[in-house]
């Protein structure tokens, strides 16, 4: 799945069935590369993340928690954290170990179930997640060409 396809998700609380906020980004981490949290808007709680541990399933119309106590403001997570909003890749520059260019990130293709994900798409390059060595508030970087 694109995770393009992915924002605007309702995320429901399992206990209440009731909407707790809407996918609004995600946060990634690297070895093996997956999707580490999902940014959400909330309404009227501020910005909130839920990890990607905490997700019971995600499906074609919404994603599930166990309940709403699963989901931490952002304020409270420590930047080192790979769910902090510092490690959301999307409109990053991609930089490779040595320093060349590959452009800057434009979606992630990921798996739903497991959150592996599999490419990261720049506007010049589908980029293997496997090459993925970190995300910094400025840039993405991944391995070199060899």
């Amino acid at each position: 799945m694109l995770f393009t396809k992915a924002q605007g998700k309702a995320v429901m609380d399992l206990t209440t069935a009731e909407t707790v906020g809407t996918v609004a980004a995600c946060t990634v981490a690297p070895s093996p590369a997956r999707i580490a949290g999902l940014r959400l808007k909330t309404r009227g709680r501020g910005h909130h993340t839920l990890d990607w541990s905490d997700v019971q399933s995600f499906g074609p119309d919404a994603v599930a928690v166990e309940e709403a106590g699963r989901l931490r403001d952002e304020k409270d997570i420590d930047p080192g954290n790979h769910a902090h909003a510092a490690h959301d890749p999307i409109r990053k520059a991609v930089l490779t170990e040595t320093g060349l260019n590959k452009g800057t990130v434009i979606d992630i293709e990921f798996d739903e179930q497991s959150g592996r994900i599999s490419h990261l798409l720049t506007d010049e390059e589908q980029i293997p997640g496997g090459e993925l060595l970190g995300v910094g508030s400025y840039a993405v970087v991944v391995t070199a060409p060899q």
